[in-house]
């Protein structure tokens, strides 16, 4: 049975479509995570600058370095220091830890755990699926894996507005574009839509606009796009079970292997197997946000 729609955003002719108020009722997302994300997105990164602004957030950065020492990142030795996270893992990885904090104090308050949980693991599942795949589209991993993390950041800001949010989700059926559209009609907004207003009202950096607003269109296999890579990343997390909308279809691991480009690596050093046991060691219940 259909959710009762919500008013739609004002729309008005020739004119482009305003946030729904749910959305821009949310709390902006953690200021220091932007500043960090937009300097770490820098081709000149100042290593400095990046110290300062974790090290003006005492909670952001301790929330940072437990995240460092998890078991996911398995460290022979503890990282104690803003300064030593920095080091040993280095910028990329740095920022990815920032996008997760920032990403778990977003949906820390949702009543729906079920959902956040759902949600959380096909995100993280999409990032470990675009750092596998990285190589082939001639994209660094780490920054793959922060792309295809925050590509659904839409989606966890609508289960923080919407309440019946999470029902819509559990309870649709059919393709991505049925969900999409269910979406649409209920809420007046889908979480694509909903992704690129937020990357924008809380000033994130244009690359996570362009996959957030565009991560389910085709996959076309084109070499060094950062989008197309986070399209197939998000559709191997769905192959491998790691759902957000647990009865939306899903072509199986196999089929997307031909989706995979040829032009720096022929296809068959793709291992299935091997992203199935990364997705099973690094997908804890302990990275869910709210447990």
């Amino acid at each position: 049975m259909r959710l009762i729609p919500r008013d739609s955003a004002p729309k008005t002719p020739n004119a482009e479509r305003v946030p729904p108020e749910g959305l821009c009722k949310l709390p902006v997302f953690r200021p220091v995570a932007v500043q960090l994300l937009s300097e770490l997105a820098r081709e000149d990164t100042d290593v400095n600058k990046v110290k300062d602004l974790l090290n003006s957030d005492p909670a952001f950065s301790a929330e940072v370095l437990t995240l460092a020492n998890s078991s996911l990142y398995a460290r022979q030795s503890r990282i104690n220091t803003v300064h030593r996270a920095i080091v040993v893992l280095g910028l990329d990885r740095t920022r990815a830890l920032a996008a997760t904090v920032a990403l778990h104090g977003m949906v820390g308050g949702v009543q729906a755990k079920g959902a956040v949980a759902d949600s959380w693991r096909h995100s993280r599942a999409a990032g470990v699926s675009a750092e596998r795949l990285a190589p082939f589209y001639s994209l660094q991993p780490e920054q793959a894996y922060t792309a295809a993390l925050m590509h659904d950041i839409g989606r966890l800001g609508m289960l923080s507005a919407y309440p019946e949010y999470p029902v819509l989700l559990a309870n649709t059926q059919g393709s991505t574009e049925d969900l999409l559209e269910e979406e649409r009609q209920t809420l007046s907004v889908d979480h694509c839509e909903a992704g690129k207003w937020l990357t924008k009202l809380w000033g994130l950096p244009d690359e996570f606009g362009a996959t957030t607003a565009n991560h389910h269109g085709p996959v076309t296999g084109t070499v060094g796009d950062r989008t197309d890579l986070v399209r197939l990343a998000c559709l191997f997390a769905q192959a491998f079970g790691f759902k957000a909308a647990p009865l939306i279809d899903c072509p199986s691991p196999e089929a997307l292997i031909k989706l995979i480009p040829e032009g720096v690596y022929p296809r068959s050093r793709f291992s299935l197997e091997e992203l199935a046991e990364r997705l099973q060691r690094e997908l804890e219940p302990e990275m869910v946000p709210g447990k």
